[in-house]
């Protein structure tokens, strides 16, 4: 693929996302979502970690990262990428998965995310600049528990070693897909913004593993370490959503007593 058809690809992608975020941009701006309570950025930070670290989370993030083991460690990873590469891929399917495997890029997906996320400052309600937030945070919260996960499983590419998809802690660095990871979130995000759109969120899901599924058609990453990948972009976007949907401030009211008046603080966490 040339330069100029990436160029074009990546403007289309980018059409397609603002394409996508005005179609549910009615849908969203009726769901009763908080998309900023007026806290710093550092303190939407520390909320997205403290949510994305939450105990309830962690223990799912440990059963994916178990299912995950089970298949690299087992001749699961192998039976599937021996079947796929030697039945299901074809001229066509490597076609399609460049074009996949581009969404994946982080030198493209971040910035994007990055400078959709400025439009807020223009327009509160943005849609496009809430897909762009929320998206760059996501990627900033699970960006360090991904890189983390891929040197401690240690995993190897498809025919890099000679121990296949086993795990051998901190010996390498591919347990866990960063191209699914990057390509995931987006489109991740797209589907928690769509609202009540079945239709637009079917559909989002289903391109958020669109850069996973070309891992494994290349012959890039074993299955468990194209889901494993996922699955963390999934979690890091579930997680600033609830944050989000907890309303962390300090409300104070006015109340009035038989004998007199005063005032009642509330904390919610």
């Amino acid at each position: 693929m040339t330069y100029r058809q990436k160029t074009w690809l990546h403007l289309l992608f980018s059409a397609l996302i603002c394409i996508c975020c005005s179609l549910q941009q009615e849908a969203f701006a009726s769901e009763d979502v908080i998309t900023g309570n007026g806290s710093t950025i550092t303190g939407t930070l520390i909320d997205d970690y403290k949510s994305f670290y939450d105990s309830e989370r962690l223990l799912r993030i440990g059963l994916g990262i178990g299912v995950g083991a089970l298949s690299a460690n087992t001749n699961i990873d192998k039976d599937v990428q021996d079947w796929y590469q030697k039945d299901m891929r074809s001229s066509s399917a490597d076609s399609f998965s460049k074009s996949a495997k581009l969404f994946g890029e982080g030198s493209y997906l971040i910035p994007l995310s990055l400078l959709s996320a400025s439009l807020k400052y223009f327009d509160s309600e943005s849609s496009i600049g809430n897909w762009g937030a929320y998206s760059a945070r996501a990627y900033l919260v699970g960006s360090p528990a991904m890189l983390l996960m891929q040197r401690v499983t240690g995993g190897s590419r498809p025919g890099e070693t000679d121990h296949d998809a086993n795990w051998r802690p901190f010996n390498d660095d591919n347990g866990v897909s960063g191209h699914a990871f990057i390509g995931a979130v987006p489109f991740l995000t797209l589907a928690k913004m769509s609202g009540d759109n079945k239709y637009l969120k079917y559909i989002a899901y289903a391109a958020s593993a669109a850069a996973a599924w070309s891992r494994l058609n290349d012959n890039d990453h074993y299955l468990s370490q194209a889901a494993l990948g996922w699955y963390m972009a999934f979690e890091s976007v579930d997680a600033v959503f609830a944050a989000d949907g907890r309303d962390k401030k300090v409300v104070v009211h006015p109340i009035a007593f038989r004998d007199g008046y005063g005032i009642m603080a509330e904390v919610s966490w």
